[in-house]
């Protein structure tokens, strides 16, 4: 585990807390996980939420994110977004099921699964609003594909 932590603590220098909108936040332990859009680009932060210990910002243009089901009124719900660096993939998730809300972060070096943090109960937010801004942009989302298209067309 604590080779784990390590992982989420590379290759990025320490920030102060996520800038402009919050689209996902929770607690796992004494560090926060926080998703934040501002000025066209998706920030990730992990760690003191006054200090993250790694950030990583993509446009919002291109940052990869899924959703499912296409039809957000049903009853349960998941979402990702990813962020890459270093041979490094942070995927950051959220889902409901009825009244349930959890989430959390996947690390993966390629394909090898480096570590699963489980956001603490009860503070994983939802995370349907990075949805609104890729739609904003002209994307739509392809359940076919499970990707964002570039247009709507």
């Amino acid at each position: 585990m604590r080779a784990a932590l390590l992982l989420l603590t590379l290759s990025a220098p320490a920030q102060a807390a996520c800038p402009g909108e919050t689209l996902f936040s929770c607690t796992i332990g004494p560090k926060t996980v926080q998703v934040c859009h501002d000025a066209g680009s998706v920030t990730y932060s992990f760690g003191p939420k006054d200090a993250p210990e790694l950030t990583l910002t993509e446009p919002l243009v291109s940052v990869a994110a899924t959703r499912w089901p296409e039809n957000m009124n049903a009853t349960a719900t998941w979402e990702t977004v990813e962020f890459f660096t270093n041979g490094y993939f942070y995927e950051v998730w959220t889902g409901l099921d009825a009244d349930l809300r959890d989430g959390g972060v996947k690390v993966r070096q390629g394909t090898t699964l480096i570590a699963d943090l489980a956001c603490d109960p009860d503070t994983a937010t939802p995370m349907d609003r990075l949805s609104v801004l890729k739609q904003g942009l002209g994307q739509c989302w392809d359940p076919d594909s499970q990707g964002w298209t570039p247009s709507c067309t």
